[in-house]
């Protein structure tokens, strides 16, 4: 399980990671191609923990939206500062027309890979596996 969550991870953080060559007018067709694939890989590989938790007579179900759950564990508290952090510094960078591109490429990365890695942290998978 351990491989699964880590490749997940790691497909995000490659999704997350085409936000800071957008302003590469060449590459965005290619960029948002590799987005939507690591967006997906990254649930794919999610899909054998899910799997394997629905499947084990021992886990109870739980209910509760994961967008509503914050700092569940340390991974998910240190993801959900992260996620409101760069949440308020892509505001910022959009309310502020004079702030440097890489600013806002940056907050934008760091709010997309704060919100997936929200979502694997806060969520019953992670939950399970921990549980293992």
């Amino acid at each position: 399980m351990k491989k699964w969550l880590y490749l997940s991870i790691i497909s995000f953080f490659i999704s997350s990671m085409t936000i800071w060559f957008m302003p590469y007018e060449s590459l965005r067709i290619i960029l948002g191609g590799v987005f939507w694939f690591g967006l997906i890989l990254g649930f794919a590989f999610l899909s054998p923990i899910g799997k394997k938790r629905k499947n084990d007579g021992k886990y109870t179900k739980q209910s509760g939206i994961i967008l509503f759950r914050f700092f569940k564990n340390k991974p998910a508290s240190i993801f959900d500062v992260t996620l409101i952090i760069s949440a308020a510094a892509a505001a910022v960078s959009f309310a502020a027309p004079a702030m440097p591109q890489v600013f806002s490429f940056g907050a934008m990365f760091g709010l997309v890979f704060s919100l997936e890695m929200h979502g694997v942290f806060n969520g019953k998978n992670y939950e399970y596996y921990r549980t293992q």
